[in-house]
């Protein structure tokens, strides 16, 4: 059983970390086009969609179903829309902190449309595609019986979250020791979306959820930046 799972983790990884990478070679190669309304990101994240598209389809025979891409017993409650507060709550404390004048980098050059374009919506669905969608299931071997409402903080939740957290520690090349808490920030919201996904066995409440994070993050510094004038 141990040595099952050891190869199962072992070849998530691998596999999932061989998507991330070539997603990241291929748009080192094809920067996108300088005053383009694509950010830099576009690229990036289109082939770690279109990648682990193409890596499901060739592990699952076709069964997307099984890799999330099914409503599952997802149904939505309003009380889903909370998840965005963690986000808001630092976000709002962190654009507080800074001096007047000075915008958190996290956002800017990109305006509020590429915004919500490219990082609510397209990140959030590229990313929950390749984590949640391709790493995830295939901790878990890919049964159809496997989705448990009763989970909590596995071991598929615990190192879904874990990747997730890794995968943004790229952040140091571009903003140093702050990229770290930013890590252990999105390692705690990659378990959030690895528990909704294991227990409805769909993709779509983790895209949501991360789309959440995502606006918590942004929404507040505009308007402290607005309201400072």
């Amino acid at each position: 059983m141990l040595s099952r799972q050891l190869y199962r983790s072992l070849f998530a990884v691998i596999v999932s970390t061989a998507v991330l990478s070539a997603a990241t070679v291929v748009a080192m190669k094809l920067p996108t086009p300088r005053g383009s309304f694509l950010p830099a990101s576009f690229i990036t994240h289109s082939m770690m969609l279109v990648l682990s598209v193409v890596a499901i389809l060739l592990i699952s025979k076709r069964r997307l179903d099984l890799y999330g891409f099914t409503r599952g017993t997802f149904r939505f409650r309003p009380q889903i829309l909370l998840w965005a507060l963690p986000s808001a709550m630092l976000a709002t404390a962190q654009a507080l902190a800074l001096p007047r004048g000075q915008a958190p980098h996290m956002l800017f050059p990109l305006t509020k449309i590429q915004t919500v374009l490219f990082v609510w919506i397209y990140a959030s669905i590229c990313e929950e595609t390749l984590v949640r969608g391709l790493f995830q299931t295939m901790l878990r071997g890919a049964s159809a019986a496997d989705t448990d409402t009763r989970v909590g903080l596995s071991y598929r939740v615990t190192m879904s979250g874990l990747f997730f957290g890794a995968m943004h520690l790229v952040l140091i090349r571009m903003i140093g020791i702050a990229a770290i808490p930013i890590a252990v920030m999105t390692g705690f919201l990659g378990c959030v979306l690895a528990w909704y996904r294991e227990r409805t066995g769909s993709l779509l409440p983790s895209i949501l959820i991360h789309a959440l994070f995502n606006i918590g993050g942004a929404v507040p510094i505009w308007l402290v930046v607005w309201l400072r004038g």
